[in-house]
């Protein structure tokens, strides 16, 4: 992982519980143990607000922080956002093969949230 995605992990975005919550998805990935659980609330202005916990590798951790840096203070998308998330990790320095598992589970994870 290249230093400026390391950055999500040393200064998470959006990590830690979300109080009065609309809607929560979980998942995880049992070949290497990470849980996540994303959260989304509602505002008045149509926009989401978006948080996660997660017990996970600092792969998860910095992609489910960029995650909520991009896309809380949004609308909420139409259909899955993951584009943008793409795009994003990538001009980061993106993720190693091994590390890939991390995008999968944060997308997995925000296709139930935003479908609950």
């Amino acid at each position: 992982m290249k230093d400026p995605l390391k950055a999500y992990v040393t200064s998470p975005v959006g990590q830690g519980p979300l109080d009065h919550a609309d809607a929560m998805a979980e998942g995880d990935n049992p070949a290497c143990g990470d849980k996540l659980r994303f959260s989304l609330r509602h505002e008045e202005d149509g926009t989401v607000t978006l948080a996660y916990v997660a017990t996970a590798c600092p792969a998860t951790i910095a992609v489910a922080s960029c995650a909520v840096a991009l896309y809380s203070g949004q609308e909420a998308p139409e259909g899955p956002p993951y584009a943008a998330l793409h795009q994003r990790i990538q001009s980061l320095g993106g993720l190693s093969k091994v590390e890939g598992h991390a995008l999968t589970l944060v997308e997995d994870v925000l296709e139930r949230l935003y479908h609950s």
